[in-house]
């Protein structure tokens, strides 16, 4: 099975969202993207704005928080309909949005 395989396959046996489940759905969101390495964002907050005195390891981390936090979302939000989508509030860290 190939990368883009393995990921469609994870992604979609997310439960959908359906108003009744979200304990459920929620779980199974935190362990598709652990598994997958995506959760960073999840556990970790967001680092401080980077200034033009940073250093290679503070963009990495930056960067992979900036990744981690796309993809979640992308997730979260391919898994809820979008009758429920439309009544959530625009989010944009991931974390904040599972909660």
């Amino acid at each position: 099975m190939n990368l883009a395989s393995s990921i469609s396959a994870n992604v979609n046996n997310i439960s959908v969202l359906n108003g009744t489940n979200f304990k459920k759905w929620k779980e199974h969101v935190i362990i598709v993207l652990g598994c997958m390495d995506l959760d960073y964002a999840l556990r970790e907050d967001r680092p401080s704005d980077l200034t033009s005195a940073i250093t290679a390891e503070q963009r990495s981390i930056m960067e992979k928080w900036e990744r981690s936090n796309r993809m979640s979302l992308m997730i979260m939000k391919h898994s809820i309909p979008e009758a429920i989508r439309g009544a959530i509030l625009e989010e944009t860290r991931a974390k904040a949005f599972l909660d």
